[in-house]
């Protein structure tokens, strides 16, 4: 069971049934998916799928406006073995997405930091990494925000979802990076 972690304006809470409608407002925008390596969704019965089988779990929150109650995005801290670059039980790795009519308010940074924290003072992570595609400005700011370092490019990752290849920028940020950058 995934818990809450709260920031000054965001609520991050575990998916429920009742956000389908905005899960698939927001997914169904072309300017979203893609850039995260899936496809537009084009039903709400897509949608309703993916809230069941990939959202609904205990590492995936939905990023959610504490202001207005609605849902915004999405934000995992996956384990080992569900993500794509962790090594080993200790390490976690985050993905997000933010829907199109929220971009350029710090929403994102926001949520990402806040989950950091939950990894390496609650979670014991002993290193955090993130990635995006070499072409996704948006997403390579927010994790520059945040602190992630450059660790390596990896070229030609298929996209199964998008039938195309890209290259992957893989960023991460140890323990002791993220305790200086608390400390400074």
């Amino acid at each position: 069971m995934s818990i809450e972690l709260h920031t000054t304006r965001l609520l991050l809470r575990p998916w429920q049934e009742s956000d389908l409608d905005a899960l698939y407002e927001l997914a169904k925008d072309p300017d979203v998916g893609p850039d995260c390596g899936w496809n537009p969704h084009q039903s709400r019965e897509e949608s309703q799928q993916v809230l069941t089988k990939l959202l609904m779990n205990s590492y995936t929150w939905a990023i959610v406006l504490k202001e207005t109650g609605e849902v915004i995005g999405d934000i995992s801290l996956m384990p080992f073995g569900t993500g794509s670059h962790t090594k080993n039980e200790n390490e976690k790795e985050i993905g997000f997405w933010l829907g199109r009519p929220y971009w350029g308010n710090g929403y994102m940074p926001e949520a990402c930091l806040r989950l950091m924290d939950y990894a390496f003072a609650e979670n014991n992570a002993s290193c955090i990494w993130i990635a995006h595609h070499d072409k996704n400005e948006k997403s390579a700011r927010v994790q520059e925000k945040c602190g992630f370092r450059f660790h390596h490019k990896t070229e030609n990752v298929y996209l199964r979802q998008l039938d195309c290849y890209r290259n992957a920028v893989v960023n991460c940020m140890t323990r002791d990076d993220w305790n200086k950058r608390q400390e400074g």
